[in-house]
């Protein structure tokens, strides 16, 4: 979490202390005033080219098709793999400081900031979307349905 904290620091962003879970995107949209556009979901997949982070906005969904045609074939992570894998809950996911290759659908770079998972069911993240894309080194793929 520390390290989270350092880097959303680092990149101008801000870790958003909601004090109750949000664990969808309506009750981001409902605790932010973002727009479901503005409200990003970051997504632990499963290729057989190894694990991604696929980041979406909240009013698209993960196209597991697309995904497929990139990386082979594909699976949503189990929530214990997630936990395993990036140390951190689903619901929580942040779209930073991930240890894994990172797609960012295209649509998510529309925004001037975007809100996402903070480290915690309770807290969210406010950043500018390229900011992620930089720091993650992510590839920008379209990849919603």
């Amino acid at each position: 979490m520390k390290r989270l904290e350092e880097i959303a620091r680092r990149l101008g962003a801000e870790i958003l202390n909601i004090g109750r879970p949000v664990k969808t995107v309506e009750q981001a949209v409902r605790e932010t005033g973002a727009s479901p556009k503005q409200v990003i979901k970051s997504l632990v997949i499963v290729s057989e080219n190894g694990p991604l982070l696929v980041i979406v906005d909240g009013e698209s969904k993960v196209s597991m098709e697309k995904l497929e045609r990139f990386f082979g074939k594909c699976r949503f992570a189990r929530p214990k793999e997630v936990k395993k894998l990036i140390g951190y809950e689903v619901g929580g996911i942040p779209p930073v400081g991930v240890p894994l290759r990172t797609v960012v659908d295209p649509k998510v770079l529309e925004n001037e900031y975007v809100i996402g998972g903070g480290g915690a069911i309770d807290r969210l993240l406010k950043i500018a979307p390229w900011k992620i894309a930089e720091y993650q080194k992510a590839e920008v793929l379209e990849v919603r349905d």
